[in-house]
């Protein structure tokens, strides 16, 4: 069914909504909420009923309620002052007061014309939802044709964002000429759910699996990046007869402070320092500075873009929860679990996560494969020679 409104138009089979015809991508229960209010204009929805249908019953603050309320708002350009489309009535809830007419011939039509297959990686894919066992919304977009490829990557990701940005999207390209790819927001950032407090892998591999169960899917390449990899691990060790393939890049055993405890340091965790520093401060030095040490040959160009790119991914909540686990984690027993053939790709200078950890990742899961990069990047830029000898080194290992 396609709502209309205003000057917007929300589509719940596709999940999408655009206001002046430019899409926006409100986070999942912002979505709900507004699909929730546009089916039913003019009646008044006390507090206790939107929580049942926009968070099915949890516990939420009233702070939680009106940030959502707000983001909805901006969804479809109205204000807090305005209120020409959702109306608050004081003590008694929010009615959407602006006038709504369906098109369920243009909506049955787009259902009918649909290719089953998914976008190409020249379009933009449409966002999809799963829901994981505890109700939380996990976003996911499915590209590229192949053999089915899952990436989970580091936190935070942005589904959308990482698409337009022109180093991520060249990683998604070449992934997608051979292979069907599922990328997907973590629990805590992106268009997944924000109101979560549980980050840990156990968690966020079950999310995989809502993901995968979801697509119908048996069996897949399993692809985990940066502290992805430790999801990674975890899945494969937990579903092993799900997963056929597994690719870590820039992985890791132990996290920094499990690190440090080994060796003695009290090295206290100087990234997220700076991060907490510039989160909340557009084309902050400190966000640069930290993704600095992550890609010391990017440009400031590059810095600056990525680093946008992050603050508008999670809050800084989230990252600091988010980074507090995965500091404080380790896999270790659950290396010798995993069955699956194994690649693992890490940069020789990495200096956020030494090669030593690539290596213990090698030598803990049977017959693994280890592929040393030439670079000091955590993650291999485009204008690297490594670049094309990490996919080249994929492809061997995939058609071997």
């Amino acid at each position: 069914m396609q709502y209309r409104f205003a000057e917007c138009v929300l589509d719940d089979q596709s999940f999408t909504l655009t206001r002046a015809g430019e899409a926006q991508s409100p986070e999942p229960q912002v979505f709900d909420l507004i699909h929730f209010l546009v089916r039913n204009p003019d009646v008044l929805i006390d507090k206790d009923r939107l929580i049942e249908e926009v968070w099915d019953g949890r516990i939420v603050s009233d702070s939680a309620i009106s940030a959502c309320v707000s983001a909805a708002r901006r969804a479809v350009g109205d204000d807090g002052k305005t209120q020409a489309i959702i109306k608050t009535v004081p003590r008694r809830g929010f009615q959407f007061v602006a006038t709504v007419s369906k098109d369920e011939a243009t909506a049955a039509a787009t259902a009918r014309t649909a290719s089953p297959q998914p976008a190409s990686s020249a379009a933009r894919p449409n966002v999809r939802y799963a829901t994981a066992d505890d109700g939380v919304k996990i976003a996911y977009t499915v590209t590229g044709s192949g053999p089915p490829m899952v990436r989970t990557s580091h936190h935070p990701t942005h589904l959308d964002l990482d698409w337009d940005e022109p180093t991520e999207r060249e990683f998604i390209d070449e992934l997608t000429k051979d292979f069907t790819l599922i990328r997907l927001d973590q629990r805590g950032c992106g268009l997944s759910d924000w109101d979560v407090d549980d980050f840990s892998t156990r968690r966020s591999a079950d999310d995989i699996l809502a993901v995968t169960d979801e697509l119908g899917l048996k069996e897949f390449i399993l692809f985990g990046t940066s502290s992805g990899g430790m999801i990674a691990v975890d899945f494969a060790a937990h579903y092993p007869e799900r997963v056929n393939h597994l690719i870590l890049q820039g992985g890791y055993v132990d996290g920094r402070s499990v690190r440090n405890k080994a060796t003695g340091s009290e090295d206290g965790d100087a990234i997220l320092k700076m991060a907490e520093a510039g989160w909340e401060t557009p084309g902050s030095a400190f966000i640069s500075g930290y993704l600095s040490v992550y890609l010391p040959t990017a440009t400031p160009e590059q810095l600056k873009r990525i680093g946008e790119n992050l603050q508008k991914s999670c809050s800084i909540e989230n990252e600091t929860q988010g980074r507090d686990f995965y500091n404080n984690h380790s896999v270790a027993d659950l290396l010798p679990l995993v069955e699956a053939p194994t690649l693992v790709i890490h940069a020789a200078d990495d200096a956020v996560h030494p090669i030593s950890e690539g290596q213990k990742l090698a030598k803990g899961i049977a017959n693994a494969q280890l592929k040393v990069l030439e670079s000091r990047n955590h993650h291999p830029l485009p204008d690297e020679e490594c670049w094309r000898e990490m996919f080249d080194s994929i492809n061997v290992f995939l058609n071997s």
